[in-house]
């Protein structure tokens, strides 16, 4: 229903009040959905190997059996055992890996076993690229895999 005034006349139109709620619901959408955007801009290798990472991390856990990941940093090569059998990939830009145990391996093969709790402990995989560099984090208590851009020094 149309709202009068005192002069008998029909005002047709938004308060001050509602233009500030929808000004503030639209800002508040954009401030959530615009960093869910910004996630997926990493580069596709990262994003293969934190899938790679998870679907062992969680098939381990799943089924109970033990799968392993093989990284040869000398030839880019990453070799895994999962659910699907024995695969590899090339990750042609693949750099370093980092576990707490063995430091940060750049050159020669590191092999991790996941067992039936998953990942036995953090690991780190640095990709190079053109775009930068990316860091693919696989936490050993959470089994979170993140992709993050890290800044060359």
């Amino acid at each position: 229903m149309p709202r009068t005034s005192t002069t008998g006349r029909c005002n047709r139109g938004f308060t001050l009040l509602e233009l500030v709620v929808v000004i503030f619901i639209i800002s508040l959408f954009f401030t959530l959905a615009v960093p869910a955007f910004r996630h997926n801009s990493a580069h596709p290798e990262a994003l293969r190997m934190a899938s790679l990472l998870r679907e062992l991390n969680d098939s381990s856990i799943a089924m109970k059996k033990n799968f392993d990941i093989t990284f040869d940093l000398d030839t880019a090569v990453v070799s895994w055992t999962g659910p699907d059998g024995k695969r590899s990939a090339h990750f042609k830009e693949l750099k370093d890996v980092q576990t707490p145990s063995r430091g940060t391996v750049r050159e020669g093969t590191l092999k991790v076993i996941f067992d039936a709790q998953g990942a036995p402990e953090d690991i780190n995989v640095y990709m190079e690229g053109g775009a930068g560099t990316y860091k693919v984090s696989l936490n050993e208590l959470s089994g979170r895999v993140r992709v993050s851009s890290v800044e060359k020094k």
